[in-house]
């Protein structure tokens, strides 16, 4: 198996396994929340409600970041913002 074979492979597994853990993570959330227990120790380890923040902005700070974002494509545009080219891989699965 080439290299390129093996990493088509391995991506593919990723996402397979990765879209499998997230069903597990909302089951176990559920599953927990519903006994309204914020931990939850196994033989496999210890599992741990976190609460994580959504924040919610005022009209101010969405019309600052949007000037914050146009100045940015300015400086862009007008070579006053320096950039560096590093090479990454981008990989296109073939639709079977």
């Amino acid at each position: 198996m080439t290299n390129y074979e093996e990493y088509a492979v391995l991506d593919s597994q990723i996402k397979t396994l990765t879209a499998k853990k997230d069903e597990l993570k909302a089951h176990i959330i559920d599953d927990m929340l519903e006994r309204s227990e914020d931990k939850a120790e196994t033989a496999v380890g210890s599992f741990t409600i976190a609460r994580l923040k959504t924040w919610t902005y005022t009209k101010k700070v969405a019309e600052l970041e949007e000037e914050y974002k146009a100045r940015k494509a300015q400086e862009e545009s007008t070579g006053d913002a320096t950039y560096v080219e590093k090479p990454s891989l981008r990989f296109t699965q073939l639709k079977l």
